[in-house]
């Protein structure tokens, strides 16, 4: 008995100095729409954030959470903050100070859509071929390219709280076009199982880009471990 006991105790401590030893980091996302957004089941982040916790090998725990963009930015404009930026661009964080950020290899490609009515369809190729058009946009996103075009009237901008309300809208005819992001696709179908009858994507589509972690520049161990991370990531682990 006593030396059953004695073993319990060495598993329960070596157990106990594992868990001390394994550094928590939040994994932030400020997506609220699939497929990353933490209320929705089988989400991206929390599936990276288990990967990572495992390709680590108890070395760091991550934890998934959500932070409005503009909480986020204020949390990395502070010298010192900790933690990993999830499904991020260098091109998407304009306002934060770039000695604040160290960008990690790409590990996974993506591409905002311009979307209209196939019964209109928008054929973009830049700017000017939305001229004269109501474009919808989700409200507090930036779109850098087409601000010139919507200060000077060319492009009428119409916000809506979120992608879905968009789609509601260029549905139902209240805006010409609208922009999605090409791995939300699988996850609006469901929203929209019609979606195929009347959607048109444009061939060109607005950009295409790469995503990136983004670490404090003092972490260096972890950017790292992110770096090879990056590198081998799993082809099939955003698989819808």
């Amino acid at each position: 008995m006593r030396l059953s006991l004695f073993l319990a105790l060495l598993l329960w401590l070596g157990l106990w100095g594992s868990s001390q030893a394994q550094t928590r980091v939040p994994l932030y996302t400020y997506y609220d729409e699939a497929p990353f957004a933490l209320d929705r089941p089988d989400n991206w982040t929390q599936r990276l954030a288990q990967h990572l916790t495992q390709a680590s090998r108890g070395k760091y725990l991550f934890t998934p959470t959500t932070l409005p963009r503009r909480r986020l930015d204020r949390l990395l404009a502070q010298p010192g903050w900790n933690g990993v930026v999830a499904w991020g661009n260098p091109e998407f964080f304009p306002n934060v100070p770039t000695q604040q950020l160290r960008w990690s290899h790409s590990y996974l490609y993506d591409a905002d859509l311009v979307v209209s009515r196939r019964e209109r369809p928008v054929r973009f190729q830049g700017p000017p071929s939305l001229y004269g058009l109501r474009l919808g946009a989700v409200l507090g996103r930036q779109l850098n390219d087409f601000e010139d075009s919507i200060r000077a009237g060319l492009i009428v901008r119409e916000d809506a709280p979120s992608t879905l309300s968009n789609l509601k809208k260029l549905r139902a005819g209240r805006i010409d076009c609208t922009l999605i992001q090409r791995t939300a696709l699988p996850g609006l179908r469901q929203s929209f199982p019609d979606l195929e009858q009347w959607l048109y994507i444009s061939p060109t589509p607005r950009r295409a880009f790469s995503r990136h972690f983004a670490v404090e520049p003092g972490q260096q161990a972890l950017f790292e471990f992110l770096q090879t991370a990056s590198l081998q990531m799993p082809a099939n682990l955003f698989n819808h």
